[in-house]
């Protein structure tokens, strides 16, 4: 997944962590919120993360890669 673009957010991959960054690991997050990165890597557009426990504007995800989600 290069970029997958939402109306609201942006879930893309990431080189780095930004110093503000807050880091989630994959297996940290609930069952939703893993399926969501799931659907997401495999190219499903992303929706409202704040909708899912665990994940907000601005995390990076460690997944198979970084993720993060803006």
């Amino acid at each position: 997944m290069a970029h997958t673009v939402d109306t609201d957010y942006d879930v893309n991959r990431a080189e780095a962590v930004p110093k503000s960054g807050r880091v989630r690991h994959f297996d940290e997050l609930d069952e939703r919120a893993q399926d969501y990165l799931v659907h997401v890597a495999e190219g499903a557009s992303p929706r409202d993360p704040t909708n899912l426990s665990g994940l907000r504007e601005g995390d990076v995800v460690v997944f198979t890669e970084y993720y993060r989600i803006e």
